[in-house]
Order: structure tokens, then C-alpha cells, then sequence
């Protein structure tokens, strides 16, 4: 993606996320700095126009007391912020092209398990990540990642529910940690 296509973006993102600055979008995608996590932005396009856009960056998570650097956080998280594709060219498979081709490039730059926060008022998104084999926790859950001895709770938020796919095989549920509970391990081995 480039800043000319954001002209092109900002109509897909409508009803998608709450982002009605492309300049606030342009800094997400360009600017590195602590508040915006450095996101990486993905388009489709067809006949020159953009059709799809997806977006995500390393998790930017911070604890007092963690034995993992904020920095290898997010080197090894990665959000997926956004997928929208154009009403016109949907259920063609592009959403699907946008979510491998993220997953290849957080893969490449040493992500190794990428999550999604799926919003309260989109229950539509919840057979779709389930659908990619991703697997989608209950609503308000967030997702336990084991940082060290402990697992730290990434998006633990009342309305939403956390999707996550790992991106490499070490990357797995360990039911040890905290029985009962959905603890993901082997992001930080």
C-alpha cells in the first residue's frame, strides 16, 4: 500500500473501523512510534482500483514486571486491525487473498501467532474466522499468552471476542498453565 491508494482505502474502511482521518491512517501505516505500533497495510486492487485493504501490526503490550521486552512483544504478536473488501467484489475470495497474504508477511517478519479482535456488534465475523481455522474465544475472554512463568491477557475486552492463528508449529494451547483456560504457549520459547 502507498499513500495514494488511502484515498481509495478510506471508503472501504466505512463501517469497518472507526477511522475518518487518512492522515491518522497514513501515520499508522508510516510513521513507527509506540502509539501506533508501525502497522503494515495490504491492498487488492482490480483494473487499477482498490478493492480490498487489510492492516495489522505487532501488538504493542506493556507490564510492569514482564520478563519479555515490549519490543519482542511486538515482534512476536501480531494484531490483524482490518479487513474490508468493496460490497461489489465480496464473497470472491479477495478477503481471503488479504488474510494469507498478512499472515505471510507477519510469518516472514518473525510474528509468530497473529490475533484478531472481533467487535460485539459483528457476529457475522465469528463463523468466518472459525471458517479459516482460527480459533475464536468467548466474548469478553481475551486471550492468554504465556510471557514467562505467568500468561499475561491480551484484549480482554467486555464486548470482544479475540481470534487467534499461530503462525508457527511451537505456537500452542498448553492447558497446564492455567487448567480450565485457554493459555496460547510457545510465542516466547
Amino acid at each position: 500500500m502507498t499513500r495514494a491508494d488511502l484515498i481509495q482505502v478510506m471508503p472501504l474502511l466505512n463501517g469497518v473501523v472507526e477511522q475518518d482521518d487518512p492522515h491518522e491512517l497514513d501515520l499508522y501505516l508510516s510513521n513507527a512510534s509506540p502509539r501506533n505500533r508501525f502497522g503494515t497495510g495490504l491492498i487488492a486492487e482490480a483494473d487499477g482500483q482498490v478493492i480490498g485493504f487489510a492492516a495489522g501490526a505487532g501488538i504493542g503490550l506493556s507490564h510492569p514486571g514482564l520478563q519479555v521486552s515490549e519490543e519482542e512483544i511486538v515482534r512476536r504478536v501480531a494484531l490483524l486491525d482490518v479487513i474490508a473488501v468493496h460490497p461489489e467484489h465480496r464473497r470472491r475470495g479477495v478477503g481471503t487473498m488479504l488474510r494469507d497474504a498478512v499472515r505471510h508477511h507477519f510469518h516472514e517478519a518473525g510474528h509468530r501467532l497473529v490475533m484478531a479482535k472481533l467487535a460485539a456488534g459483528r457476529p457475522d465475523l465469528v463463523p468466518i474466522y472459525s471458517g479459516w481455522g482460527w480459533t475464536v474465544g468467548h466474548t469478553g475472554a481475551g486471550l492468554a499468552v504465556a510471557l514467562g512463568p505467568d500468561p499475561v491477557l491480551l484484549a480482554e475486552e467486555p464486548t470482544t471476542r479475540v481470534a487467534w492463528t499461530a503462525l508457527t508449529p511451537q505456537v500452542r494451547v498448553d492447558p497446564s498453565m492455567v487448567p480450565g483456560a485457554l493459555v496460547v504457549a510457545g510465542a516466547f520459547d
